[in-house]
């Protein structure tokens, strides 16, 4: 008798120990879904203490930084790609080195990733997929989910530190919403970085922090999740220049917490909440209805499907891909791959799904794998681009005050039957009136530049704004620039920039009444080198270029005469 209780004993701690790792496991990967700086901590010292970031062994197991604790940088271990839980182990790189031979693995240091075209780019439709591991976005073929493009917005230090979600803005950029920068930025459709979108002027937590999905509403504005900061369990909304305009969901609105991924509906809105285990429901204007989808254990990507149908990728255990009506009354649940953060159909009626291994193509009438497409235990949200509806994509406008002018140039990546652009200027950024027309280049794939001069607008602030005009008639606005124009009080001979220079660097000066105005480079020896201004020149504020490319390195000196003041400058020219 005591035999067999030792043996029920024995199992049951058996059991629970088992169990117990599979939670610890578990747990841990909850705890960088919900605050990746953890999983970015790691991969930092990883770099610095030059350990890998990830390994990929042949036999099928992926090992990925997780956690720094006491100083020592715990890795996961994934077996299973179906269901990453399962089987889970957290080591330090000595007992993986310890425990598996990593003479024919594919271990990444963390640098940057080389571009690697698969398929090369595909048309004009892609799928983009974020990666944390190499902090860039992949791009999928959306018909097979193939790979395209290990790399189509490489790594951006400083811009992308844990990309979460990328998706076409209506104006034509894509923009990628980053939990550990806070920032929603901004890239065109080659990939390359345009700069900060939301919220605009740069980081601001108590805007946004610990940002998840974003979305665009019918109007064009943005919105975003957020899990953390002034803004915690909230959905701001921002205009399409990035200015804050309050919150379009407010603060745990229906018991949301911790909110995650968002869709828009014809006539209402879905808001994953991972901790409040549910899809919420609000009307357009972000007002709560009710919570559409329950009981759901850290829900994340939500999309509605051609018939009207939805799609949830469910992250935590029990977990897997829901299927529901668009009432919310489920339809089934598939377990054969588990751990999901993304969701995608394919037009064949299958599914793509990411979780803690990769892009998996799962059936969609069983659920079944049918394969696995990428490996990666850090990919996240899946969307679909067309690039094709977009008549023009501005990739850039800005406008610039040189010699009391105001410069507004715009580039532009395509363009679809485009007549032109309508220059719209406004004293207050509630009337505009048309200043100048700039014909477009009709239909081109290739990079167009476009550049217009406001002729001395006098003083005051000024906005911009272009009307992009189709051949049919309609047309888009473009977001707004704004540039001051005041007359300086005193006279002002600012440093060049940049300095050190090579070969060309600006010069910039204040003039508070008309002068004859002089502006000279000396070398060290007091030669004079070069004559840049001698003129009569009005009130106001100017720049000048300079192209030192002719002159030797060294230390150059740069005066200003302006009636009787004077200032001279240091400068110097590094080739």
């Amino acid at each position: 008798m005591k035999k067999i209780l030792l043996i029920c004993l024995s199992s049951f701690f058996l059991f629970t120990s088992i169990f117990s790792q599979e939670n610890y496991f578990e747990n841990l990967l909850i705890q960088k879904e919900l605050n990746p700086s953890i999983y970015y901590e790691a991969k930092q010292t990883a770099v610095k203490q030059q350990l890998p970031v990830s390994v990929k062994l042949p036999e099928g197991i992926l090992i990925d930084v997780l956690k720094v604790e006491n100083g020592v940088i715990l890795y996961s271990v994934i077996k299973n790609f179906s269901h990453p839980f399962l089987d889970g182990e957290v080591l330090t790189y000595s007992q993986v080195k310890d425990r598996y031979d990593l003479s024919n693995a594919e271990i990444n240091w963390g640098k940057s990733l080389n571009e690697t075209v698969e398929n090369g780019d595909s048309d004009t439709k892609l799928l983009l997929i974020p990666d944390w591991t190499n902090d860039n976005v992949l791009s999928f073929d959306p018909v097979t989910g193939s790979l395209v493009n290990a790399n189509y917005i490489p790594s951006n230090p400083g811009n992308l530190a844990s990309p979460k979600h990328a998706l076409l803005n209506p104006a034509g950029f894509i923009s990628v919403s980053d939990q550990i920068t806070d920032l929603v930025q901004k890239f065109d459709t080659s990939g390359n970085y345009i700069g900060i979108y939301a919220p605009a002027g740069g980081v601001n937590n108590t805007i946004l922090d610990n940002i998840r999905g974003h979305a665009y509403r019918p109007n064009g504005n943005l919105v975003v999740t957020v899990g953390s900061g002034g803004n915690q369990n909230g959905v701001p909304e921002f205009d399409n220049s990035g200015n804050y305009l309050g919150n379009f969901i407010a603060i745990g609105a229906g018991g949301l917490n911790s909110p995650f991924a968002i869709l828009f509906r014809m006539n209402d809105v879905l808001v994953t909440g991972s901790s409040s285990d549910a899809a919420h429901r609000y009307d357009l204007n972000g007002n709560y209805l009710n919570n559409l989808i329950t009981g759901v254990n850290f829900p994340q990507q939500i999309i509605e499907l051609q018939n009207g149908n939805l799609a949830l990728a469910v992250f935590s255990t029990p977990s897997g891909l829901g299927i529901y009506d668009s009432n919310g009354t489920q339809l089934n649940f598939f377990t054969q791959v588990s751990g999901l953060r993304g969701v995608y159909q394919l037009p064949s009626g299958n599914y793509l799904v990411t979780n803690s291994s990769g892009l998996h193509e799962i059936d969609g009438t069983t659920g079944n794998l049918i394969q696995t497409i990428y490996s990666s235990t850090n990919l996240q949200y899946i969307s679909y681009v067309d690039y094709s509806t977009i008549p023009v994509e501005l990739t850039s406008f800005t406008a610039n005050l040189i010699d009391n002018n105001i410069i507004l140039n715009w580039t532009t990546a395509t363009e679809t039957n485009n007549s032109g652009f309508a220059v719209e200027r406004s004293v207050d950024n509630k009337f505009y009136e048309q200043i100048g027309f700039i014909p477009g280049s009709g239909t081109t794939t290739e990079r167009r530049s476009y550049s217009f001069t406001d002729t001395s607008p006098g003083e005051g602030k000024f906005y911009y704004r272009l009307k992009q005009i189709d051949y049919n008639g309609t047309f888009e606005y473009s977001s707004i620039v704004e540039v001051g124009i005041t007359s300086p009080k005193e006279f002002a001979l600012m440093q060049n920039y940049p300095n050190p220079f090579n070969p060309s660097t600006t010069f910039t000066f204040n003039i508070p009444a008309n002068e004859l105005v002089n502006l000279k480079v000396y070398d060290v020896m007091g030669n004079e080198v070069a004559t840049l201004v001698n003129e009569e020149k009005s009130a106001g504020s100017y720049s000048i270029e300079f192209d030192a490319s002719k002159l030797a390195s060294g230390t150059y000196f740069y005066k200003l005469q302006a009636g009787e003041k004077s200032e001279v400058r240091k400068m110097l020219l590094l080739k």
